[in-house]
């Protein structure tokens, strides 16, 4: 699927089947809100579950992220949530209970427009701290951020205390390119020359975006850490409350089924269960 037929997904157009029983139009519709890193992934399974299920639309929703979808869902504005963290204790005293279903990796990436393959730590650090302001080509650097809490910016810091220094003097540094979600993170990578950041390996694949995933070319200096960010990677959890409908069991079953498995597998996603 490509970018702008999920968006149109997200952004509410489902593709829905009628059931017609005893001459009345008869739908069931589930909406699904959360973490934008989750909802490429939730817009491929939706879209499959509906042609298997006549008579269902699900509706994802834009993102809300992982605190607003199960704010979202505890409130009764929508029926599942996904979250790329675990649920806190003041969510599961609401009546939110999560389940691992994938995981996915993160990389470093760019613009296709931005004349660079490879990146150590050290410039990672001394990009992010201001100290490297152009790609050996002479393109500007565009350091895109994310909000301190969010899980890209954790990744980020937990490399090495001088990239957690180098992330503090970005996040202070004015002027700096700000992405408060993860589809306008994706977004600003791909269309700002020079840009820098992080995006999730199953975000790329389910929303088709056009980025650079530059692979690490570590520095003798470095710790070496850097070479093992592959591992990292963020786990994704459907949310549902206590009492769940029908039709968001029958979907959260289906997340967990070999045709999905299968969907999430072909799209940089490790399906868990």
């Amino acid at each position: 699927m490509g970018f702008k037929a999920f968006y149109a997904h997200v952004a509410g157009t489902v593709f829905s089947l009628a059931m017609v029983t005893s001459g009345s139009l008869q739908a069931e519709t589930l909406r699904i809100g959360g973490t934008g890193v989750a909802l490429g992934g939730m817009a491929l399974l939706a879209e499959a579950f509906e042609k298997t299920h006549e008579g269902t639309t699900i509706t994802v929703l834009p993102s809300l992220g992982s605190s607003g979808g199960v704010r979202a869902l505890t409130a009764g504005a929508i029926d599942l949530s996904v979250s790329s963290r675990a649920l806190k204790a003041a969510e599961t005293e609401k009546g939110a209970e999560a389940t691992l279903y994938a995981t996915t990796s993160v990389a470093i990436v760019t613009s296709k427009m931005t004349t660079a393959d490879t990146i150590t730590l050290e410039q990672l650090e001394q990009m992010y701290a201001g100290e490297i302001t152009q790609w050996p080509s002479g393109q500007p650097v565009r350091v895109v951020l994310r909000p301190k809490n969010e899980t890209d910016t954790k990744i980020l810091v937990s490399l090495s205390d001088d990239m957690a220094v180098a992330m503090d003097a970005a996040q202070e540094r004015p002027g700096m390119v700000r992405a408060t979600n993860d589809q306008e993170n994706a977004e600003m990578l791909e269309t700002i020359e020079g840009s820098l950041g992080v995006v999730a390996l199953g975000q790329i694949a389910t929303e088709n975006r056009q980025l650079k995933i530059l692979t690490h070319n570590d520095s003798p200096t470095s710790s070496g850490e850097f070479a093992q960010i592959e591992l990292y990677s963020k786990e994704l959890f459907v949310v549902q409350t206590q009492n769940p409908s029908d039709l968001a069991k029958l979907f959260v079953e289906f997340i967990f089924s070999k045709q999905a498995q299968s969907i999430l597998s072909a799209t940089d996603h490790t399906p868990k269960g």
